[in-house]
């Protein structure tokens, strides 16, 4: 009999060793997640399911990435003059190894949460070799060239110094995002925004960009309004 509770204690030992290598072997998944906000005068908390990103991100502000595991999510926003009603963006598909970020704006109806349109990217954020810099643009700036009524919708370049087409962005509208590209970096750039193929310039804004760093440019509020429209610069890395 104390032979046989000998053998029984060390085959359960075997099971649990195994049992042990098997889990370890399993990958472990994770993603990461930030949050941009580019609607003007209103402050938004950010919950991904029941987890709370942030209490409180300013307009032109963003969080810092988040990471989770691998998955769909419930996306939820809310203004923190309401705390207590929550604004259901859908589901966020958390991929694995991925970096997403999310920008929040509003159309010209500046209505809340009606007007409130999100776009979601994936950041590149692989080693950035040579002295480059890595950037990209996202345009939340809801423009038209007459009046809302007749949606004639406002393309626009994105100029980095002269360049629209090597460095720059031809022709983006509102919630669009461009492909990411690399410039020489530790030098200062200018991106100026025009009526797409016209020399009609809305507005210059400044480009440090550091070499090995990431960014996102962010247009938001009304091109046509040079107090309304801004620029802001998210830093990836």
């Amino acid at each position: 009999m104390k032979k046989f509770i000998i053998i029984a204690i060390a085959a359960m030992a075997i099971l649990a060793a195994c049992k042990k290598d098997s889990d370890s072997a399993i990958p472990q998944t994770s993603s990461n997640f930030m949050f941009f906000n580019g609607v003007p005068n209103t402050t938004f908390g950010v919950l991904i399911d029941t987890v709370n990103i942030s209490t409180g991100v300013a307009y032109g502000q963003s969080t810092t990435y988040r990471s989770f595991k691998a998955q769909a999510y419930n996306l939820y926003i809310y203004d923190v003059s309401k705390p207590n009603v929550l604004i259901n963006f859908g589901q966020v598909n958390l991929r694995n190894g991925k970096h997403i970020s999310t920008y929040l704006g509003i159309d010209t109806t500046n209505e809340v949460p009606n007007g409130l349109r999100m776009t979601l990217a994936e950041d590149d954020l692989s080693n950035v070799s040579g002295g480059q810099a890595r950037y990209r643009v996202v345009d939340m700036s809801d423009t038209y060239k007459t009046n809302r009524n007749n949606k004639s919708a406002l393309a626009m370049d994105f100029k980095v110094d002269t360049s629209r087409y090597v460095w720059g962005f031809r022709a983006m509208q509102f919630t669009a995002f461009s492909d990411f590209k690399t410039i020489q970096g530790d030098s200062t750039y200018h991106l100026n925004v025009n009526w797409v193929d016209s020399t009609k310039r809305l507005g210059t804004f400044p480009m440090n960009l550091q070499k090995g760093k990431v960014y996102t440019y962010v247009a938001t509020g009304n091109a046509l309004d040079s107090l309304n429209f801004k620029v802001f610069v998210v830093q990836h890395n």
